[in-house]
């Protein structure tokens, strides 16, 4: 394995974790927190609540750094070492528009701003729209894992046994 692969396989890897990560919180928040804190009351409520928040917005912001960076890392790899089929930029495109409306919802749940506190009056509505989201992604995501790649031969590095000195 070569310096190229195995740092395609390490970005590869941090947006998986990155994925799980943000994914799996928003549903552990939305099946498990938010049922929980309704059996407290209302100050202690709010109190865990803004604790919760201030940890998992620090976990989010990470996710969706790493997501960015290495998911556009990737797809820039596969559009400069293969031919694609036609679908796959439009299908990307849709899975990064749904992304960063992940991002964006995902980020006003925590965040502080009163359109932030706006949303989390609905938290519920707005976790269960952000899980179907990201499943949509996640589905993308394999449909793009499926298209037929073939290398394409101007972007493989010509070793240098074969250039030909000037």
């Amino acid at each position: 394995m070569d310096t190229g692969e195995l740092l395609s396989l390490v970005f590869r890897w941090l947006h998986i974790l990155a994925a799980i990560t943000a994914v799996g919180g928003t549903i552990f928040a939305r099946a498990v927190v938010f049922p929980a804190l309704d059996d407290l009351p209302s100050e202690q409520r709010s109190a865990l609540h803004a604790a919760m928040r201030a940890r998992w917005s620090k976990i989010v912001a990470a996710a969706i750094g790493f997501l960015l960076i290495s998911g556009l890392y990737n797809v820039g790899v596969t559009t400069l070492y293969y031919t694609l089929p036609r679908w796959y930029h439009p299908v990307f495109g849709v899975k990064f528009l749904l992304a960063c409306v992940v991002f964006m919802v995902a980020s006003l749940l925590i965040g502080r701003t009163a359109a932030a506190e706006q949303i989390r009056r609905n938290a519920r509505f707005w976790l269960n729209l952000n899980i179907i989201l990201a499943v949509l992604v996640v589905c993308l995501s394999g449909i793009l894992r499926t298209a037929e790649k073939s290398p394409r031969e101007e972007a493989t590095p010509v070793p240098a046994s074969r250039q030909s000195a000037p």
